[in-house]
């Protein structure tokens, strides 16, 4: 019995060990998902000063955006300027195929940070595994193009806030999706244990059917009434 007892306090506390890390693995989808939103690159020096200092001035007009509009650089801010260069033709160098790959990766990040977010809400740690490693591999794909065609790290603008948010968001991620997993498979497994200890014992007071009368912890056979001869 006081194994039992022991062993539903165990199972009282699980839930509270399972609240820290679907916590965390929320909390860690979130900033994946606020990171796209969030300056990927930063205007910086004479440059950031020039657009601030002029910021109502049209920056892009195929995309909409102004100077101020570009001191930094979110993710979705450069989906919106290269599909805008993709459709009025007006991107530098012709590079047509570099703008498409740019555009599927982000577009890769973005739906892979809201699958994140939202498997990670419905407690799917495994699901959330899974896209945030095809997020996090598009999202440095991404940057290895950047780096790759001096688009960043260049002498107008530098790497933003995201750059560093997105990595640690999805270690944030996996850790807690790890954490869950693993503290519900104990939870699991305190549960059986119980159910398993209930339907084996047996009551403490219970007298067996039909036995003997014991004396001095020896069986005594019960009198037979003799039967009549016919």
């Amino acid at each position: 019995m006081g194994d039992i007892a022991q062993g539903q306090q165990v199972s009282k506390r699980l839930p509270a060990k399972q609240l820290i890390p679907y916590v965390l693995l929320v909390v860690g989808a979130v900033a994946m998902a606020v990171s796209f939103f969030l300056p990927f690159a930063s205007a910086k020096g004479d440059y950031a000063e020039y657009l601030k200092q002029y910021g109502d001035r049209v920056y892009t007009a195929e995309a909409g955006l102004h100077n101020k509009d570009v001191v930094g650089l979110s993710l979705l801010t450069f989906l919106r300027i290269y599909i805008a260069g993709l459709q009025s033709g007006k991107l530098l160098g012709g590079m047509y195929l570099e703008a498409v790959i740019c555009i599927t990766l982000m577009a890769v990040i973005a739906v892979s940070s809201l699958l994140i977010l939202l498997f990670g809400v419905l407690k799917k740690p495994i699901a959330a595994i899974v896209f945030s490693v095809l997020a996090v591999v598009a999202f440095y794909a991404l940057r290895w193009d950047f780096d790759d065609r001096g688009v960043l790290p260049s002498s107008q603008y530098g790497y933003g806030i995201a750059e560093y948010i997105y990595p640690i968001s999805f270690v944030v991620v996996v850790a807690g999706a790890i954490w869950f997993m693993v503290s519900r498979h104990i939870a699991k497994t305190v549960h059986q244990q119980l159910a398993n200890n209930t339907t084996n014992s047996t009551p403490v007071n219970s007298t067996p059917v039909n036995s003997a009368p014991v004396a001095n912890g020896a069986a005594v056979a019960e009198p037979v009434a003799p039967s009549k001869a016919e």
